[in-house]
């Protein structure tokens, strides 16, 4: 099994956000498509400060896409415990990075870049919890 594989399902998040006082919370949901090319994932918060977003996903890139028209491409890593993604740019880079703590929850935390990654500071930390 591969770390894509133990993606799919549904899962319920609770987010820690760096421009939030209180936590955020809503839910994931990862699908195979296209003959399994690619994972589809669905995000969608419970906050209407953040965009509900999908995403596909493969073995090296991740393809973001929100309700605001923004679209995205991180490199992606995956490893045995987890997976990570990166996006350099630069006036706004991100990188998050995410570890399974046994097959039904997932911790991680994004953070972000406004020097073209020579500097990062705290986004979010994130928690994923299977639902289904």
């Amino acid at each position: 099994m591969t770390v894509l594989d133990q993606l799919v399902g549904s899962w319920e998040f609770t987010m820690q956000h760096s421009a939030m006082p209180g936590p955020v919370t809503g839910r994931q949901r990862y699908e195979w498509v296209l003959d399994g090319a690619f994972a589809l994932q669905h995000w969608a918060y419970d906050h209407p400060d953040f965009p509900d977003a999908m995403a596909f996903l493969s073995e090296e890139r991740y393809h973001y896409f929100d309700v605001r028209g923004i679209v995205r491409i991180f490199d992606v890593e995956f490893t045995d415990g987890g997976w990570s993604m990166t996006r350099i740019d630069d006036d706004f880079s991100q990188r998050t990075a995410l570890r399974f703590r046994g097959q039904d929850i997932m911790e991680g935390r994004g953070e972000i870049s406004y020097d073209a990654g020579t500097t990062w500071q705290l986004d979010f930390i994130i928690t994923l919890q299977r639902s289904g």
